[in-house]
C-alpha cells in the first residue's frame, strides 16, 4: 500500500452544519488526521460554532463552501445526522460536492450524508447505501440501493450508520492510500476484524459503552422472556399460547447472541433487577387476565423492545454489536406483526358474538 510520503500529503474535506451526528463527524475526522492527512472543517458560514446532535461535538469551520475550491482537495466526506438536510439546501455546498465528484475526487458519505448527493443528482446508476430512512429517496435518485456497511463505487464511497464507521473511515483511508504508524488496515469486508477498537481509537463508542449497552438490552430481553412466559401460561388459546412461545424462543437466540458478544468484548453481565416494580405489576396484572387483554400487553412489549433495538442500533461503532440489535429489531417486528393480528382477529370474534339473552328474562315469540 502507498504511504503518505509517496503521494504527498493528501487534502480532505469534511463538511459540517448544525446537528451533525457527532461520530459520523469525529471517527473520519480523526482517522485522517491520525494518517497524515490534512483536512479542513468546511461549513456554509465562519465564526460559527456547530454543535453535534448528541452533544458532544462543538466547532468553527475552517472555511465554507462558497470560498473554497474543489480542485485543493482529494476528498470530500459528508456526516450524516441532521446537518445534510441543511447542507442540501446550501446550493454552494451542493455544487462544490458536484464539482469534486465531477473531477473525479473521492466523495464519501455516511448515513444521511447521501442526502447531499441526490440534491446533486449524483447516484444515478451508482451502486450506494446510506441510512435506511433514506433508502427510497436514493433509489428514486437512480442509485442501486445496496444494504451494506460500505459500498465502495469508482470515486464514491457510501456507508448506512454510526455502527459502520470504522469500516467507512478504513475505506477512505485505504482509498486514498494512506496508512497509520503502527496499525496495518484491514481489509473493509472483513467481518471476523474487531472493528470497536478502531471506532475507539478514532472517537467512536467506547469499549464500556458498548457493554453497557449489550447489558441494558440483556435485562430487557430477560425481562421479556419471563414475561412471555407468563403470557404462555395464562392463555386459553391454543394458536396464542404457540404465538407466545416461538416469541420466547426467539428471545431466548436474542439472549444467547447478547451473552456471546458480551463474552468476546471480555464484559461482565449486570444482573441488576429488570425494575422490581414492573415485576411486581407484571404478576398483579396477570392474576386476572383475558386472551384479549394479554394480547394488548404483549403487543405493548413488543412495541416498546422494537423501538429500544432500533434505538441501540444507531447508537454505537461496533459493526458486530449493531447487526445483533438490528436482529432483535427485525424478529421483534415480525412478532409484533403477528399479535397485532391476533388481536384483531379475536377482536373481531369477540364483537360478532350475538348477545346472549339475561337469565330469566321474557322471549318474544
Amino acid at each position: 500500500m502507498a504511504t503518505n510520503e509517496q503521494n504527498g500529503t493528501k487534502k480532505v474535506a469534511i463538511l459540517i452544519e448544525s446537528h451533525v451526528e457527532d461520530s459520523e463527524f469525529l471517527v473520519p475526522y480523526t482517522a485522517l488526521r491520525e494518517a497524515g492527512a490534512e483536512v479542513t472543517v468546511l461549513g456554509s458560514r465562519v465564526n460559527e460554532k456547530y454543535l453535534g446532535k448528541q452533544g458532544k461535538l462543538a466547532r468553527e469551520a475552517d472555511a465554507t463552501t462558497t470560498d473554497a475550491r474543489p480542485e485543493a482537495f482529494d476528498a470530500v466526506v459528508i456526516p450524516g445526522g441532521m446537518a445534510p438536510d441543511r447542507m442540501r439546501t446550501n446550493m454552494k455546498t451542493v455544487r462544490f460536492v458536484q464539482h469534486a465528484f465531477e473531477q473525479g475526487k473521492l466523495v464519501a458519505a455516511v448515513c444521511h450524508g447521501p442526502q447531499v448527493l441526490i440534491e446533486g443528482d449524483l447516484l444515478k446508476g451508482r451502486r450506494a447505501t446510506g441510512f435506511r430512512a433514506i433508502r427510497k429517496d436514493m433509489q428514486n435518485a437512480g442509485a442501486r440501493f445496496m444494504d451494506a456497511p460500505v459500498i465502495t463505487d469508482g470515486n464514491l464511497i457510501t456507508s448506512r450508520r454510526p455502527g459502520d464507521l470504522p469500516v467507512f473511515a478504513t475505506a477512505i483511508l485505504r482509498h486514498l492510500g494512506l496508512s497509520v504508524k503502527g496499525l496495518e488496515l484491514p481489509d473493509p469486508q472483513n467481518e471476523l476484524f474487531d472493528w470497536w477498537r478502531l471506532g475507539e481509537q478514532w472517537g467512536g463508542s467506547m469499549k464500556d459503552e458498548i457493554v453497557d449497552g449489550l447489558n441494558t438490552a440483556i435485562r430487557g430481553e430477560r425481562y421479556a422472556l419471563e414475561a412471555f412466559q407468563q403470557y404462555a401460561d395464562k392463555a386459553d388459546d391454543a394458536e396464542i399460547k404457540a404465538a407466545f412461545k416461538e416469541i420466547q424462543a426467539s428471545k431466548a437466540q436474542h439472549l444467547a447472541r447478547l451473552e456471546a458478544r458480551l463474552a468476546v468484548l471480555g464484559g461482565v453481565e449486570t444482573l441488576q433487577a429488570a425494575g422490581s416494580g414492573a415485576w411486581a405489576t407484571l404478576k398483579s396484572w396477570l392474576q386476572s387476565s383475558a386472551d384479549l387483554a394479554l394480547l394488548r400487553r404483549a403487543l405493548g412489549d413488543l412495541q416498546t423492545g422494537v423501538v429500544d433495538a432500533y434505538n441501540l442500533s444507531a447508537k454505537f461503532t461496533d459493526p458486530a454489536t449493531c447487526a445483533i440489535f438490528d436482529e432483535i429489531e427485525i424478529d421483534l417486528a415480525k412478532h409484533e406483526q403477528r399479535i397485532a393480528d391476533l388481536y384483531h382477529a379475536r377482536l373481531g370474534d369477540k364483537q360478532a358474538q350475538p348477545a346472549q339473552p339475561t337469565t330469566g328474562a321474557a322471549v318474544s315469540a
